[in-house]
């Protein structure tokens, strides 16, 4: 009976030191998978839930980004003035082309400083047209230019003297028309003018000597940029009444976006330009060159 005493005893022990075993591996475990458990815990909060960040300082800078949107968006009011009557004298331009901002000249062909007038506007940073002589209602009362564009010409005759008048003087940029209550509104005489500027890539700006005016219909049908003179701001040698002509440019410009204004190479309009600066700016209207405000 001795023997298998012992073989169940031995058994007995086996079993014991198995239990034992996987006490101890599961315990290891447990213990394994509680610290790393515990380690990853709060990076998982980190991640999972994040601060918000704060309310009131996002919605200020989405009101500046869109208040800064909105001024980019509102055109500001534009006025060009134009200066008539260039070539006759050098000096009387030199006097206009420091004023600080841009302004458009319109010099004469045929005149004694017509060249240098240009390449003094335009190397001092100002705009040149072409100031092309067209017939006058009662031309005899007049002292007309040289190679005048004459109602009733024909088609030919017109452009040799438009291009004549353009190889005079360089960097023209367009061409407005000194005089010409009569010649433009010769439809014959217009058409004629706008092909040569439609070739060119020039713009036009009627100076507005008739109310009966066919340029910026011709213009428009023959697809030239173009704009009108609103008014001359110095008929009147009168400080008082050339900064009344301005202000009444300066209403055109606010109520309509643009506006375009005449004057001539006299030192008291220069003078009183200058003076007007300040409140056409403070208006919050730009001064521009003519090829601005045409369209």
């Amino acid at each position: 009976m001795g023997p298998p005493r012992k073989k169940k005893k031995g058994t007995k022990r086996r079993k014991s030191r198995k239990l034992i075993l996987l006490m101890i591996f599961f315990g290891l475990v447990f213990s394994l998978t509680l610290f790393f458990f515990l380690r990853t815990k709060p990076t998982e909060k980190k991640i999972v839930q994040p601060m918000p960040p704060p309310p009131l300082p996002a919605a200020k800078e989405t009101g500046e980004v869109r208040k800064e949107k909105e001024e980019v968006a509102v055109p500001r009011a534009r006025l060009a003035l134009i200066i008539d009557d260039g070539g006759y004298s050098i000096d009387r331009i030199k006097g206009m082309v420091g004023i600080g901002r841009p302004m458009t000249f319109a010099i004469l062909p045929n005149t004694p400083h017509a060249r240098k007038v240009a390449l003094l506007a335009h190397e001092s940073g100002e705009q040149v047209m072409l100031h092309l002589p067209m017939e006058p209602r009662d031309s005899d009362r007049y002292s007309l230019e040289k190679d005048t564009v004459l109602a009733g010409m024909d088609k030919k005759e017109v452009q040799t003297i438009l291009q004549r008048d353009l190889a005079q003087i360089p960097y023209v940029r367009g061409v407005n028309n000194h005089m010409g209550s009569k010649a433009t509104e010769d439809a014959g005489v217009m058409q004629a003018l706008m092909e040569v500027l439609k070739k060119e890539g020039l713009f036009y700006i009627d100076s507005h000597t008739s109310s009966h005016t066919l340029g910026p219909q011709m213009a428009r049908q023959a697809g030239v940029a173009f704009g009108s003179n609103d008014r001359f701001i110095d008929q009147e040698k009168d400080s008082l009444k050339i900064k009344k002509a301005i202000r009444q440019s300066m209403e055109k410009a606010k109520k309509e976006g643009k506006a375009i204004a005449i004057g001539h190479p006299h030192p008291l309009t220069v003078q009183t330009i200058r003076e007007m600066i300040p409140e056409i700016e403070k208006a919050g209207i730009k001064l521009v060159f003519a090829s601005e405000v045409v369209g």
